[in-house]
């Protein structure tokens, strides 16, 4: 029969006391008498008991041990209790087990010491047999539930880190190069999954779509919608992308809102389609930071993004297909432009001293970091340089992508190559007469012409190609810099067997040997897997010590 009538405090207390307790205890006490008796109460409770007779021995014991709490003596010889006790909480080893000060000091500002020390309680001497059990207890018990939640949280970072490893292979932020354009990424999210999408989709006729997309939030929720927007973007965009980015944008609004059934969360996203024949990109901004474009050095003002466009993907209110294409923004592709997509964690990211957010130089310090031709990565080196100026991108996940319209007439040579040695052959000498018509020097065009060679020969000879097969090469010269992209679709590479093979004595005297010369020639080389195609990028600097 259940009853109303509340327990007496004081047979709570007698049960609490009666009742077993677990747990390692370290006594630590230069007197006899008092660790006897004290192992002979906490031992008659259930504790596993261990003692020590000074503070160097207890310390040391305490690291073998792992006891789950440990009582100590104020007043010891040679090292107190309060040494002790820093040196328990100094040590990684012991800096988690908690540490009951026993003293028969009753100043305040002795027992201020203990809790600066690291102690978590003290019991005064002579004590209690009664208060010692319950504070012994007590603490025991909040040592287990620090112990399971410890085990939780190890548990969730794990599961986390294995989820934010998943995602990541999910955006990946390979650099993509095309005919017209060429695609740099910079993310950083700011846990292990972060709430940013994006990607960069080859569509047929030679079309592509890039997009950057940011969920609103932070942690599980917008990451699992980041993936999720990211595969039902991926359908859409190939559905849709010939009607315009307003078409996939609507399609994409009908799918996050019918699956989120939570207005809380909601997707602000930037989309552009680029068609090779018309040269036009064809921009859709859904509650987006505007781009920053830049042609010929000049920034451009793109103010018009920030009128038309619309709501974010999966805006609770409003109609399902709120996009039209009067909402579309083009841009023309005139060569030798830029075009900066981001998220607001760049934007919103505030600099340490002053509370101000990077919104104001994101234009100037993308200005700067296009007008170097010698850094590759633009995206990462504008998030790198905002960094460098005192803000703070990590406080949000944090994207950029950073689109180069080429200069057709920076491109010296384009062309696929049968797999043909002679051919390459051909291609290295041609390479080496159109960087020097362009005023490369005759040092550096020799360079050029041995790394074409080179890496035509690998292709031929190793790469994995049929017969019939060809690769495609793209030169290009941009001040001092001269660039050369490579896109096959042979066998992927084990780059470090490849490299310690070629260092083989009999390997060297054949025509193969590419890897190991090319490291050597080129000012940088990157080399990507992008499904079925392997991805080059070499460059190498015209300068005074070639």
């Amino acid at each position: 029969m259940f009853s109303l009538v509340p327990k007496n405090p004081l047979e709570q207390t007698t049960s609490r006391l009666m009742q077993s307790l677990s747990g390692r205890v370290l006594v630590v006490d230069d007197e006899l008498p008092n660790r006897l008796y004290m192992r002979k109460l906490l031992e008659a409770r259930g504790c596993e008991v261990i003692d020590a007779d000074d503070g160097v021995s207890a310390l040391s014991m305490a690291v073998r041990k792992q006891p789950d709490l440990i009582l100590v003596d104020v007043m010891m010889p040679e090292m107190d209790g309060f040494e002790l006790c820093g040196l328990l909480r100094d040590e990684p080893r012991t800096s988690d087990i908690p540490v009951i000060m026993v003293t028969a000091k009753s100043k305040i500002e002795d027992i201020e010491t203990g809790f600066e020390l690291g102690a978590m309680d003290y019991i005064r001497k002579p004590f209690n047999p009664r208060e010692l059990v319950l504070r012994v207890g007590n603490a025991l018990a909040l040592k287990q539930s620090n112990d399971e939640l410890k085990k939780w949280n190890d548990r969730v970072a794990r599961d986390l880190e294995l989820a934010g490893s998943i995602q990541r292979s999910l955006f990946s932020d390979i650099p993509h190069f095309s005919h017209r354009f060429e695609v740099r990424i910079a993310y950083r999210p700011c846990m292990d999954v972060g709430g940013d999408a994006f990607d960069i989709i080859s569509l047929p006729d030679g079309k592509h779509c890039v997009y950057v997309a940011d969920v609103s939030g932070h942690g599980v929720a917008p990451a699992m919608i980041a993936s999720l927007l990211k595969a039902a973007a991926s359908e859409m965009i190939h559905r849709y992308a010939d009607q315009g980015p307003a078409a996939v944008c609507n399609a994409l609004n009908m799918v996050i809102r019918r699956r989120i059934d939570n207005p809380s969360y909601y997707a602000t996203m930037f989309m552009a389609i680029h068609d090779p024949e018309t040269l036009k990109w064809r921009c859709m901004n859904c509650g987006h930071p505007c781009p920053v474009f830049i042609r010929n050095g000049v920034p451009v003002d793109t103010a018009v993004f920030a009128v038309r466009g619309g709501a974010p993907i999966g805006f609770p209110f409003g109609p399902e297909r709120p996009y039209g294409p009067g909402d579309e923004i083009v841009i023309r592709d005139e060569g030798n432009s830029y075009l900066l997509l981001y998220t607001d964690g760049l934007l919103e990211a505030r600099h340490r001293v002053t509370g101000e957010d990077s919104g104001e130089i994101i234009q100037e310090v993308y200005t700067e970091v296009v007008g170097q031709p010698e850094t590759p990565n633009k995206a990462n080196e504008l998030l790198e340089r905002i960094a460098a100026r005192n803000y703070d991108i990590d406080a949000d996940d944090c994207t950029a992508i950073s689109i180069q319209m080429l200069d057709p007439l920076k491109i010296v040579i384009e062309q696929a190559v049968p797999r043909n040695i002679y051919l390459v052959s051909d291609l290295a000498r041609q390479s080496e007469s159109a960087v020097m018509s362009l005023g490369i020097s005759a040092d550096t065009a020799a360079m050029v012409r041995l790394l074409v060679m080179e890496l035509g020969a690998n292709l031929v000879d190793h790469g994995g190609l049929g017969e019939d097969d060809s690769f495609w090469v793209q030169l290009r010269i941009d001040g001092r810099v001269c660039q050369l992209v490579i896109r096959d679709e042979g066998t992927e590479w084990d780059l470090e067997e490849a490299l310690h093979r070629e260092l083989d004595e009999a390997y060297m005297g054949e025509r193969g040997r590419g890897l190991a010369i090319t490291n050597a020639i080129a000012d940088r080389i990157e080399r990507y897997r992008v499904q079925t195609q392997n991805l080059t990028y070499c460059s190498i600097i015209d300068g005074e010590d070639n």
